[in-house]
């Protein structure tokens, strides 16, 4: 009977998860909830996920991260990028991408992308470079670039990847690593950034109608930091990065190293309490820890194996380990185009371990493609907030943009599948 409850609760999940009426981290405590009230977990073991090391690590990191975006930094960047506005040809196209992989490490894409727009609109419509020729493949780039740096958000990545389903694979021997992500994603984001260097002229040039600015959503301007305030933040930045990438002799002080920063420029006064505990009580820290409790029951259960079965057995007995990573790179990127990114990843993690449980496999490469494919959604509006701020500002047809984004799909499916096969073979 626990079994079938795990089931329906997992699917009550997946089913919020895509439509997406209440936050990501409503449905996931709501999922903690049931299982409390059907007795298939204790209140503990439900809402252990809060007190995991993940969250530990990844909740003081989004307040640590907000605190860089407050220096100057972010506006020197945009001054370098208003010294660029006469500028023509390669070198300009080059400046643009380099900015916008640079912000996304620690910026949301939206703010990114609303921020760029505003640069590109000033370009004009003349010449063979304009503001519709360079917006699609720039959000081409934040797609791919999105957190791969082991630096910000995406030096924590990793441990968010396993939260989504260390409970169904408990095996530390397949558990990622800090640069695991960033490793994976070399060939992807060289191939893509590759393809947007050279292929926006498949775009057209566009006609008189310049680009809607009303589809923006405002940036705020912060107000400037004191220069020693600045330096702080840098300097716990730097060290928490530090403490991060060397994790191999640093050990567990690496899920407190980010703890222990916020708590510096607390005390510092550089950082305000009221805004850190937003960012750490956000939504994204209910949804890893009420993910993580479902994950525990799919694996105790045994419901995550019936799953991964169930599956293998549509696969075949023997699949060739190229097909399956082919399979799951297609399907993550074809559902990350019409759904959120986090949808598409917690849907479908579960998903591959469970399979990869199933049939004795290494997960991690099945893992990987989910975690890069997720942010691919480039072909529709509807895939991510980016996504329909730069088709609105655009006024992009997704039918008659195809040539550009269909080939971006297949290069980013058949980079993630080839970079799985060769280095987290399945078996």
């Amino acid at each position: 009977m626990e079994l079938y409850i795990v089931l329906a609760i997992t699917l009550f999940m997946v089913v919020s998860f895509i439509f997406q009426k209440v936050p990501f981290g409503v449905t996931t405590m709501a999922c903690c909830a049931l299982m409390v009230l059907t007795g298939v977990m204790t209140v503990p073991e439900a809402f252990s996920g809060f007190c995991n090391q993940t969250v530990v690590l990844i909740a003081p990191m989004l307040a640590l991260s907000a605190a860089l975006t407050k220096t100057s930094l972010v506006a020197k960047i945009r001054s370098a990028m208003d010294l660029m506005k006469g500028k023509r040809g390669f070198l300009l196209i080059l400046f643009f991408y380099i900015i916008g992989a640079a912000f996304v490490q620690f910026i949301p894409a939206t703010a990114t992308i609303s921020i760029l727009i505003v640069f590109l609109s000033t370009l004009g419509n003349t010449g063979e470079i304009t503001p519709k020729r360079l917006l699609l493949p720039l959000l081409g780039i934040l797609c791919i670039w999105k957190s791969k740096l082991p630096i910000g958000m995406g030096a924590t990545i990793f441990a968010r990847y396993n939260a989504l389903y260390e409970g169904i694979i408990p095996n530390e021997e397949y558990a990622l690593q800090m640069l695991d992500p960033f490793f994976f994603s070399l060939v992807p984001v060289a191939v893509l950034t590759l393809y947007c260097l050279f292929a926006w002229r498949l775009l057209p040039k566009g006609d008189d109608q310049e680009i809607d600015r009303s589809a923006l959503k405002s940036v705020k301007e912060t107000a400037a930091m004191p220069h020693n305030q600045e330096m702080l933040v840098y300097i716990v930045f730097i060290a928490v990065m530090l403490v991060l990438v060397l994790n191999k002799w640093t050990g567990s002080l690496m899920y407190v190293a980010p703890a222990v920063g916020v708590l510096v420029l607390i005390y510092a006064k550089v950082l305000n309490v009221q805004e850190a505990v937003q960012k750490m009580t956000s939504d994204m820290i209910w949804m890893i820890a009420g993910v993580l409790a479902v994950a525990d029951a799919l694996g105790s259960s045994g419901a995550g194996e019936l799953i991964g079965s169930t599956i293998l057995g549509l696969l075949g007995s023997n699949p060739h380990p190229l097909f399956v990573a082919f399979l799951f790179s297609a399907v993550t990127v074809i559902m990350t185009t019409f759904i959120s990114n986090t949808a598409t990843m917690n849907v479908l993690t579960p998903v591959a371990a469970s399979v990869a449980l199933a049939g004795g496999w290494d997960p991690r490469g099945l893992v990987l493609i989910i975690a890069v494919g997720n942010t691919l959604a480039l072909g529709f509006p509807s895939g991510a907030a980016e996504c329909a701020v730069c088709y609105a500002a655009g006024n992009y047809n997704p039918a008659k943009v195809l040539k550009f984004t269909l080939p971006y799909i297949i290069l980013g499916i058949s980079s993630m599948a080839l970079t799985a096969y060769f280095m987290y073979p399945v078996y």
